[in-house]
C-alpha cells in the first residue's frame, strides 16, 4: 500500500484551522478534510499537482461552492452539501464560502494513468479531462462518506474495502454509459471463478487487494468486481467478510478457543472488531450466536 501524498493546501484566505486524515488505496490519496473558517468570505485554491476530486460532505452556516474565478459566482440551483468537484492537475478552481463556520469534505488526489488500471475499458477518457464544478450524484456521495469513515477509523486499513470504495467512486464519475448499462449476466468464466475462489480460500485471513484478484483473471478492478458479484451474488469484499464469519462460526461450535483467538485466526484486528463485524453479518454477537446454536 502506498503512502498518502503530503497535503498541498494552496492560497488560503480566511481559514482558521484545517484538520485532515489520509489513507491511500489504488495509488489514490484519500483525504478527509475539516476546515474551521473565520466569519465572512473565505477561499482557497483547490488545485494540486495531481488530478483532484473533492466532495463536500457537510457544511455549517451559509454556503460554499467551487469557482473558476474567485470573484464570479457559479450558477447553481442547489445550495446544500453533497456536490462533487473534479479538477484536472494544476488547474486553479477556487473553493469559496460565505458565512460558513465549518466544512467537511473528502478529497482524492491521483495521477490520470491510475484510472485505466482501475476502470480498464469502462473508462470514458473525455470525462477524465474536462473540469466539473457542481455535480450532485448520490453514488459518489455515498462512496465518499464511507471513505471518510475509513480515513478517521482507528481500525487497521482494509485494503480490499478501500480499493473497492475508491474503484466504485471512480466508476461513478468516469465510467462510460455503456459500462454502467452493461448486461448483468456477464459473470466470470468458470476458470476465472475457480481460480479466484481457490486463491481466496487459501488467503482468506490475509489483507488481499481487489487489484490482486483482478490481475489473477486479467480484468480491471471494475470489470472484475462487477463480474464477481454476478457469479457469487456478493461483491468481493463482502464475500470475504461473510466467509471469514462462516469460518469463525465453525470454530465457535467445534472448538474451545477464546473469542480473541478466533478473531486473530480469522483475520480480524481484535475481539472488538470481530464482534462488531460478526453482529453486522449475523445479527447477533458471537457469544449469543454460540449459545443459541450449541443449544
Amino acid at each position: 500500500m502506498n503512502k498518502p501524498e503530503p497535503f498541498d493546501f494552496r492560497s488560503p484566505h480566511g481559514i482558521n484551522r484545517v484538520e485532515h486524515r489520509s489513507r491511500c488505496w489504488n495509488k489514490i490519496t484519500v483525504r478527509h478534510v475539516v476546515q474551521h473558517l473565520n466569519p465572512g468570505r473565505v477561499w482557497h485554491d483547490l488545485s494540486s499537482k495531481h488530478t483532484t476530486v473533492a466532495i463536500v460532505l457537510d457544511q455549517t452556516g451559509g454556503y460554499c461552492e467551487p469557482r473558476l474565478n474567485v470573484n464570479r459566482p457559479t450558477p447553481r440551483c442547489r445550495y446544500d452539501a453533497g456536490h462533487t468537484v473534479f479538477i484536472p492537475a494544476d488547474m486553479s478552481i477556487w473553493g469559496y464560502s460565505d458565512s460558513i463556520k465549518s466544512t467537511r469534505d473528502l478529497r482524492l488526489h491521483f495521477d490520470l494513468d491510475t484510472l485505466p488500471k482501475v476502470l480498464g475499458e469502462d473508462l470514458n477518457y473525455s470525462k477524465a479531462t474536462a473540469p466539473v464544478l457542481m455535480l450532485y450524484d448520490e453514488r459518489v456521495t455515498n462512496c465518499a462518506a464511507l471513505l471518510a469513515e475509513e480515513c478517521i477509523s482507528s481500525l487497521p486499513e482494509n485494503r480490499m474495502y478501500g480499493e473497492s470504495l475508491t474503484m466504485a467512486l471512480m466508476a461513478a464519475l468516469f465510467a462510460s454509459h455503456e459500462a454502467s448499462n452493461r448486461a448483468v449476466n456477464s459473470g466470470l468464466a468458470r476458470w476465472q471463478l475457480r481460480r479466484v475462489l481457490e486463491f481466496l480460500e487459501a488467503h482468506l485471513t490475509e489483507d488481499t487487494g481487489l487489484d490482486e484478484l483482478a490481475q489473477l483473471v486479467g480484468l480491471s478492478q471494475s470489470q472484475f468486481a462487477r463480474a464477481f458479484k454476478v457469479s457469487t451474488g456478493l461483491p468481493p469484499y463482502q464475500w470475504c467478510l461473510h466467509n471469514r464469519v462462516k469460518r469463525a462460526q465453525a470454530m465457535l461450535l467445534t472448538g474451545s478457543d477464546s473469542l480473541a483467538d478466533i478473531a486473530i485466526q480469522n483475520g480480524f484486528a481484535d475481539q472488538s472488531h470481530f464482534t462488531k463485524t460478526f453482529r453486522r453479518v449475523t445479527g447477533a454477537t458471537p457469544a449469543n450466536w454460540k449459545r443459541v446454536h450449541r443449544s
